[in-house]
């Protein structure tokens, strides 16, 4: 997740406070973009596209309509090494969710619940866990899954919240951040609670490893940037994970669950828009060692289903309705390789599938 948007966020859920008025009113211009030039794209070949916007009367319990993938053309192939790569590939394009194969093709918009933040593949890579809207205003949103295929879009929780949502190993619970760390069931049931946020420290940014252990951000409060600690599965065994100056975030496990990459900032009290450097980790928070050059803004670190890193450099400062230029990079976990993956993604968030993309059809 985008550290910016982060600290928004959280700061938002703890002092519930209301959006600027325009701020919706924003995302729907966006919204009818989007509308008129998938139109424009799809008039040759006469598809209709439905565009399904939920809103609160229109969901029940533990149910959101049935949504169906956005498919456009399919996008120019990236340079051909990529197609010797695995999996699928969810990142944030604007309001929504785009999806694509490693090597650029298959390109589709997911268009369950707009706008949508913070894909999350399940460990089979049939589903995707993301945070979505149900009203009008900026704190109306909740925890939405679908289908890969974009059908069959379920909303776990109601008017609670929740960002940051990550699988466990059997896909059958997902954690996720709201006042702290809770977890919930893949069918939007048993929900618990493992951490709670203190009047010291907030938690945040949960991922799930194959080990069944829980990394998560926590911050003291008055910091822009906090520490990675890790816990099981249960709440139990709070521990760091890093320790000291500079600050971290984003933690992302490798499919073996023996490492974890992280973003690391300057300072724990770096400005708002500062760099921040992708770093690697033992599963005990041994041998770390950087990844991407300091120098850059780079975020949003994925793992691929052969244990290599994928991450977002990003250009300059975004405005308030745009994100600031980005491109998609890949490294080996032991810093060798690095190398332009995707140019100019303009992707906000991107997180690595395990499987094959299906076909957009219900």
């Amino acid at each position: 997740m985008d550290e910016i948007e982060r600290r928004l966020r959280a700061a938002m859920i703890a002092a519930a406070e209301q959006p600027p008025s325009g701020l919706m009113e924003g995302i729907r211009r966006r919204h009818r973009r989007h509308v008129r030039r998938v139109a424009v794209g799809c008039a040759a070949v006469i598809v209709a596209i439905a565009f399904a916007i939920p809103v609160a009367h229109a969901l029940r319990f533990g149910r959101a309509p049935t949504s169906r993938a956005s498919t456009g053309t399919a996008a120019t192939p990236y340079a051909s090494w990529t197609k010797q790569l695995r999996g699928e590939v969810a990142y944030g394009c604007g309001d929504y969710i785009c999806l694509m194969r490693p090597d650029g093709t298959g390109k589709r918009t997911l268009t369950a619940a707009p706008p949508e933040w913070d894909p999350a593949w399940s460990p089979d890579g049939r589903r995707l866990a993301f945070r979505g809207y149900y009203g009008s205003a900026k704190g109306d949103y909740d925890l939405y899954v679908v289908d890969a295929n974009g059908c069959h879009v379920d909303r776990l929780t109601h008017r609670v919240g929740g960002i940051s949502p990550s699988w466990s190993p059997t896909g059958r619970q997902i954690a996720y951040a709201v006042g702290g760390i809770d977890v919930i069931n893949a069918d939007g049931r048993g929900i618990r609670r493992l951490t709670r946020d203190t009047s010291t420290y907030w938690d945040d940014a949960p991922a799930w490893s194959a080990g069944n252990r829980l990394a998560f951000v926590r911050t003291r409060m008055g910091r822009s940037s906090g520490e990675i600690y890790t816990m099981n599965a249960d709440g139990s065994g709070v521990a760091p994970l890093t320790r000291g100056a500079p600050g971290f975030g984003q933690p992302s496990w490798s499919p073996d669950g023996k490492s974890i990459a992280f973003v690391a900032y300057p300072s724990s009290s770096a400005r708002l828009y500062s760099a921040g450097a992708i770093e690697v980790a033992n599963a005990d928070g041994t041998g770390v060692h950087q990844l991407s050059p300091p120098s850059w803004w780079s975020y949003s670190p994925t793992w691929t289903p052969g244990g290599k890193i994928v991450f977002l450099r990003q250009k300059g400062a975004p405005t308030q309705f745009a994100a600031a230029p980005t491109s998609a990079y890949i490294v080996n976990r032991d810093g060798t390789g690095l190398r332009l993956l995707y140019p100019n993604l303009d992707a906000t968030q991107i997180a690595w599938g395990p499987t094959t993309l299906p076909a957009a059809t219900c």
